[in-house]
């Protein structure tokens, strides 16, 4: 089982220094705002961490606009000229369509956990005990189960997909079908939006004002955490997305197509 550790922040590195060795691959970058990609600078500065700690390097993109396709454009060139073979984890078609029109020979493309479709709401767990057996395994099941999703990814040289660790758990065979998987831990997304709603949070009469506005970044001084008698676990909202924390890992995850387990150590935002 591969190991990978998933730093968004430079400074981030000190959350894991006492046990670095642990990994053997680390992550970077962000997977839900364009605007918190890395200066190019900080991309350098991260493949020379990961080269000195003898570490496999894996480039993680969010979902974007046409901005934030132009930036990516810029480090995918970087990091095309460097002499290291990375992965990148995509979370928009149009990104896709970038790396297998210009990088096909310099990147290995990995779908990311947005473009995975599965049933992430927590509320499920209310119901998990008393519905059927078939329709727990729906509800554990991803779109991976779908040949023509999987073909997709065959067709387009993607070899690896990221999961989210589902409260309800996972039901998954991937074994035989060439496409391995990632899953994330401790931290699983619900739902994302560019509407984030830390912008102008601490702005007295603008607390309520939701929109894609300019931001000063708050997500990276602000976490909201949510509770409500319907959800069974404590909801945590970082900028414009929001996360629930599950530490309990699935038994058999080789046997179901996981090969690599992706520890965040922070909330990925």
């Amino acid at each position: 089982m591969e190991k990978a550790v998933y730093i968004t922040k430079i400074d981030d590195i000190n959350e894991v220094m006492n046990r670095i060795s642990d990994f053997s691959r680390v992550y970077f970058g962000n997977e839900f705002c364009e605007r918190l990609l890395p200066k190019r600078e900080e991309l350098e500065e991260m493949l020379v961490f990961a080269k000195e700690n003898g570490m496999r390097f894996t480039f993680v993109t969010p979902y974007v606009t046409n901005q934030g396709l132009r930036i990516l454009e810029k480090l995918f060139e970087y990091l095309s000229k460097t002499d290291e073979s990375c992965e990148v984890v995509f979370n928009d078609f149009g990104v896709l369509r970038v790396l297998l029109k210009r990088y096909e020979d310099d990147f290995k493309p990995v779908m990311g956990r947005l473009l995975i479709k599965m049933k992430r709401g927590p509320r499920l767990m209310n119901l998990i005990d008393i519905l059927p057996e078939t329709t727990v395994r729906y509800f554990r099941s991803y779109s991976l189960d779908t040949r023509i999703f999987r073909d997709f990814l065959l067709k387009n040289k993607i070899e690896r997909v990221e999961l989210d660790n589902l409260l309800q758990g996972v039901h998954l065979s991937l074994a035989n079908h060439g496409i391995s998987a990632s899953l994330y831990f401790p931290y699983a997304y619900i739902t994302t939006t560019r509407a984030c709603l830390s912008i102008n949070c601490d702005v007295l009469g603008k607390e309520d004002d939701v929109g894609v506005f300019p931001c000063k970044k708050e997500c990276q001084r602000y976490v909201f955490y949510l509770r409500n008698r319907i959800m069974p676990v404590l909801l945590i909202r970082k900028g414009n997305t929001v996360f629930f924390k599950n530490e309990k890992i699935p038994e058999n995850l080789e046997k179901i197509g996981v090969d690599r387990i992706v520890y965040e150590p922070k909330i990925p935002l």
